[in-house]
């Protein structure tokens, strides 16, 4: 009754507060953006395995095959960064229309080579088809940026999307490989190249892209790395793509050691999993009042959680119960890594930022298989796992040094990243 009395409308009832998760998803474009940007980034997952297939399909050794898919990905790598300038100059509906034609031929005629020919034909194709891949999801994180204003909305979408990133890289594999190429390589590259082609060109045709604006003559001199802070984030981005490449070669080996090849599948399954649950229940939570502080202790329970399977990875059982705690950190991770990129980046930089961003994680991921698979042959397997633990800790260590460069350009600093400007210094108090 007293409420009533005291309310200047008393016969209005109060409106129900709406949860972050839940206003980012009914926000205008935002579920169709996202479920585009997942089935465009599904063939990108599968790209190097996709050619693996077709040089094996065509007579060609494993070698040879991962050299050709070492060559995408090192056109990926080096091609993102320079995609996403591209965008920040000219717009996003121009750049990802042009670059996915070109790779999604490339993908395409990969797969319409006839037999007979040499699988070193392959070779082109597989840069072409990388350096030109569409860094669609670094475009959807911009677009989070202007459609959704509020930090705790933001945050949440950002914390879906990369929960349901692991979704993509686990139905990519199934779709595009088990179901697909594993019968016909060949029909697999061009299935994958279909489904980017048409993903990716109803994202670009989108109003939401299509209005982005592109950069005005004179803005963003000197690129991404310009920023001091994007270079901290580059970073933490080797080290926590190294401790993703680490784990996974640990993992394959683990169930080849244990002489259970096929529970591969299920355990890489346990690790997205506990992603995908920690992720969508951090998003409902909002953003982190102090993102950096957030970073650093991510960070530092990532490295618990890679630890505990190198203690585990006798036991396939004890293995799949220690990745889901360990992947628990991953999504939301990924969450506060996102946001930070996007609020520290120089302006008129954004999309190039997450492109480099990419090609961090994804280049530390290939130098921590690398190590990896040299850890197991010439040490053990549990070794292995405690190098994704270490390059973990080195990322927290990294955030924890360099904190003081994590504060958004002054000419550009928003409200929001003036929320999570810190004083310089290690150790001292992060806002």
């Amino acid at each position: 009754m007293s409420d009533l009395l005291l309310s200047p409308h008393p016969g209005a009832t109060r409106p129900t507060p709406t949860s972050p998760v839940a206003a980012a998803v009914r926000a205008p474009g935002v579920g169709r953006l996202l479920v585009l940007s997942l089935v465009a980034r599904a063939p990108e997952a599968v790209l190097g395995l996709l050619f693996i297939l077709r040089v094996r399909d065509l007579g060609g050794s494993y070698a040879l095959g991962g050299a050709v898919a070492a060559a995408g990905a090192l056109g990926l790598a080096a091609g993102a960064p320079l995609l996403g300038r591209a965008i920040d100059r000219r717009g996003q509906s121009l750049v990802l229309t042009a670059s996915v034609l070109v790779a999604a031929t490339a993908m395409v005629l990969a797969g319409l080579v006839p037999d007979g020919t040499s699988p070193l034909a392959l070779l082109p194709l597989a840069v072409v088809a990388g350096a030109a891949q569409p860094p669609v999801a670094a475009c959807l994180r911009t677009l989070f940026r202007r459609m959704l204003p509020d930090a705790d909305t933001r945050h949440a979408a950002l914390a879906v999307e990369a929960s349901l990133q692991e979704l993509s890289f686990m139905i990519g594999p199934l779709v595009f490989v088990s179901l697909i190429a594993a019968h016909d390589p060949a029909l697999g590259l061009i299935a994958s190249g279909a489904a980017l082609l048409l993903a990716t060109l109803a994202f670009a045709g989108s109003r939401e892209s299509r209005t982005m604006p592109a950069l005005r003559n004179g803005e963003s001199r000197g690129g991404a790395l310009r920023s001091t802070a994007i270079r901290t984030l580059l970073a933490v981005g080797v080290g926590v793509g190294a401790t993703f490449g680490a784990a996974e070669v640990s993992i394959t080996a683990a169930a080849e050691h244990a002489e259970h090849a096929g529970a591969v599948g299920p355990l890489l399954a346990a690790y997205c999993i506990g992603s995908l649950t920690a992720g969508l229940l951090t998003a409902a939570r909002g953003a982190w009042p102090r993102p950096i502080r957030a970073l650093t202790l991510l960070l530092a329970a990532s490295a618990v959680g890679h630890a505990l399977l190198a203690a585990a990875a006798p036991n396939l059982w004890a293995l799949g119960g220690a990745l889901v705690l360990a992947g628990a950190a991953v999504a939301p991770l990924f969450a506060v890594i996102y946001g930070l990129t996007g609020e520290l980046a120089a302006k008129g930089t954004t999309t190039e930022a997450y492109t480099w961003l990419g090609s961090g994680i994804f280049g530390g991921a290939a130098l921590g298989s690398a190590l990896g698979g040299v850890l197991i042959t010439t040490v053990s397997v549990p070794s292995a796992f405690a190098l994704a633990a270490v390059t973990t800790a080195i990322a927290a260590a990294v955030v924890w040094g360099a904190a003081g460069t994590l504060r958004a350009p002054a000419a550009t600093e928003t409200p929001q990243a003036a929320r999570v400007t810190v004083r310089a210094g290690a150790g001292q108090s992060i806002a």
